[in-house]
């Protein structure tokens, strides 16, 4: 535990999850390890949705982790798990987090600071390009959680480590700090989205429309924990990918009347 921990100032953080390999299970342990070591006064709301838990809190024993555990038979709901965290939520600030990526202290805490003291933004993404780490790098973050380790590949000016390989030069997801009543107004994530994928990009979208004022950090990197693959080029390919691909592109293509009605049902159903 780092001696001078960054002060997160009352932070509620939901993490959707579910533990369908040992890697996931791996990177949550780490992710938490990481919030642990580098800041103080926050909590995890850990939303887990599967037949069964993977998830033992025992192992942990860490008072900030709230465990919220919903039985769920069907492909994987980021969005139907994040707005249960989200109701879960009180403070005037939620934070969206992934269970397998980390942000650079200093920035996450420039948002954090940003959304709590200045009435300029709504939302923010902590980052701008996601880096995929693996090999011994990730290894070193799994047992100490320390930030040190990738800070000096943390801007996008720097260079990359031979574990490092680039996702996306941009995206939507992985962490968004986001005012908890512009959360709610503008109906949270679209829960019909099932499997990897798709959802951010259709919140993002929906946001945009609704005039919310989401912001990303240029320059910064997020650390993706290498689980699957270094690409995700392919993922279009494949049925569920081509599946919520096509339904994020149709809700952006709604006519007024059409993007009300399905605003409104997404209010209700939070």
């Amino acid at each position: 535990m780092s001696a001078t921990r960054i002060d997160l100032r009352g932070l509620e953080i939901i993490f959707s999850f579910r533990g369908a390999s040992a890697e996931r299970i791996r990177n949550l342990r780490t992710v938490l390890r990481h919030l642990d070591h580098t800041y103080r006064d926050y909590t995890v709301w850990l939303v887990e949705a599967d037949r069964a838990p993977a998830f033992v809190w025992s192992e942990l024993a860490d008072p900030k982790v709230r465990h919220l555990f919903l039985f769920d038979s069907q492909d994987f709901s980021r969005g139907a798990t994040s707005n249960v965290g989200a109701r879960a939520v009180r403070g005037p600030v939620l934070c969206l987090h992934d269970a397998d990526v980390v942000a650079d202290p200093r920035v996450f805490k420039l948002c954090v600071d940003d959304l709590l003291d200045e009435q300029r933004s709504d939302a923010w993404a902590p980052y701008q390009q996601v880096v995929n780490v693996a090999g011994a790098l990730q290894r070193r973050l799994d047992e100490s959680g320390d930030f040190a380790c990738l800070q000096p590949h943390a801007g996008m000016r720097d260079p990359l480590a031979p574990d490092m390989h680039l996702l996306y030069e941009s995206a939507a997801g992985g962490i968004t700090l986001m005012r908890r009543e512009v959360f709610l107004r503008v109906g949270g994530f679209d829960p019909s989205f099932r499997g990897w994928g798709g959802e951010d990009d259709e919140l993002l979208g929906r946001a945009a429309r609704l005039g919310v004022r989401w912001w990303s950090v240029e320059g910064a990197r997020l650390f993706h924990l290498h689980h699957d693959s270094v690409s995700r080029h392919d993922w279009v390919k494949g049925p569920m990918g081509a599946a919520n691909h096509e339904a994020a592109l149709q809700r952006r293509t709604l006519d007024d009347a059409g993007f009300a009605a399905h605003v409104e049902a997404l209010r209700a159903r939070l």
